[in-house]
């Protein structure tokens, strides 16, 4: 692969990591602004809670996915793999690797059935489309099962044991 290829391939893997970090600034900023306009001047905005609503899906699960590719910030049964040999902690990974794929699965299945159901539905206060909301539901799916199966071909490797080497592209 071209030298090129690589930085795209890196800027691609690391794209929902950064979206994760900016709805979290997005976010935190529009709490904050709201709870300022509501309690120091008595002026509510329905408008931003509504934003704050429709964007939390995006951030919890993109973040969600997103964690599957660090070590420890997900479903990792720490209390079981501390007293097991490397042999069953590759194990464990693996099972928790196919399982966040199935769920992964799961969200892409439900998310689109969800998104067809509420495609003609628009938010009160400004009438952005409930699809788009559900939306993160199918997109969070691809994304755990894109990083299951990198979790799966990583613990493939001998001397891989656990989830450091997962998605190096991203960590790093």
């Amino acid at each position: 692969m071209s030298r090129g290829g690589r930085s795209a391939r890196r800027a691609l893997a690391a794209a929902p990591r950064y979206a994760v970090g900016l709805l979290l600034i997005v976010v935190t900023l529009l709490v904050n602004v709201e709870v300022a306009l509501r309690f120091v001047f008595n002026l509510p905005l329905d408008a931003i809670s509504e934003l704050v609503l429709l964007l939390f899906p995006w951030l919890t699960l993109l973040g969600a996915a997103v964690a599957i590719t660090i070590e420890g910030s997900n479903v990792a049964l720490h209390l079981l793999s501390g007293h097991v040999s490397p042999g069953w902690r590759k194990a464990i990974r693996g099972l928790i690797a196919v399982a966040a794929a199935a769920f992964g699965s799961f969200m892409i299945v439900q998310g689109l059935r969800y998104t067809e159901m509420t495609s003609g539905e628009l938010s009160n206060v400004l009438e952005i489309p409930r699809s788009w909301e559900i939306g993160a539901f199918p997109v969070a799916g691809v994304l755990f099962i894109i990083y299951s199966v990198q979790m799966l071909l990583a613990l493939r490797r001998p001397g891989v044991e656990h989830g450091r080497d997962v998605a190096p592209d991203t960590i790093r």
